[in-house]
């Protein structure tokens, strides 16, 4: 899903698309007057794709994605309130510094902290949970969202909407229409009722089908 207006008049930012018309680095040196898509396959606060996004605003045009968005995407509790609030199916979460005796397994553990990336962790041992615990939240320092585990978890990417994973296809398709984010890996849990949300990361760059993403930003420019 691209904003509306956006397709009029677009600069298409990426170090990866051949179609793109700037490299991350070329277009922070440059003001900006036109709307942007920012493609890449990291967007975490303070590395390049945020930059980016940043920098479009910065000048008051429309960017996909912009840092709200970015944010609401890569911190956990924000991403799973918004998935819910839209209709997103999730596991729900509970955050936590500190191990207490209400916690059991099986779970999986997410940091929110801004130095953590690609932090999931499945634990199915009560005895594993609070050395985990404590570590992840850097003695307590940072929280801990926790999720039940109730289904069989998958690292999937999600590009323009379309997945890796047939079964998530419409999951896919969804998401991206609420979290207007190209690139990302989504981390689910998927039960006999379907798809789980639990958590949006970073993709790494080889795990990324780039001819996807390149037929779907031709698709872009031949409306434009």
């Amino acid at each position: 899903m691209i904003k509306a207006g956006l397709i009029s008049k677009m600069i298409i930012v990426s170090e990866e698309e051949d179609d793109s018309d700037s490299s991350p680095l070329l277009f922070l040196r440059q003001p900006v007057n036109d709307s942007v898509l920012n493609i890449n396959h990291d967007y975490r606060y303070l590395r390049m794709g945020y930059y980016v996004s940043a920098h479009a605003e910065t000048y008051g045009v429309e960017v996909t994605p912009d840092c709200t968005e970015i944010m609401d995407a890569y911190r956990n509790p924000l991403l799973i309130e918004k998935a819910k609030k839209h209709g997103l199916r999730t596991s729900g979460y509970r955050l936590v510094t500190s191990p207490d005796s209400e916690l059991a397994a099986p779970v999986m553990l997410f940091a929110v902290n801004p130095f953590t990336n690609n932090s999931m962790k499945v634990i199915k041992s009560d005895s594993r949970l609070p050395g985990m615990i404590n570590k992840m939240s850097y003695d307590a320092r940072f929280p801990v969202s926790l999720h039940p585990l109730t289904g069989e978890v998958h690292e999937i990417i999600q590009m323009f909407g379309e997945s890796t994973c047939e079964e998530t296809a419409e999951f896919t398709k969804k998401f991206y229409e609420i979290f207007n984010i190209p690139i990302c890996k989504l981390i689910v849990q998927i039960d006999d009722g379907g798809v789980i949300l639990d958590h949006c990361e970073p993709a790494l760059k080889n795990e990324v089908k780039w001819d996807i993403v390149h037929d779907k930003v031709h698709e872009m420019k031949q409306r434009m």
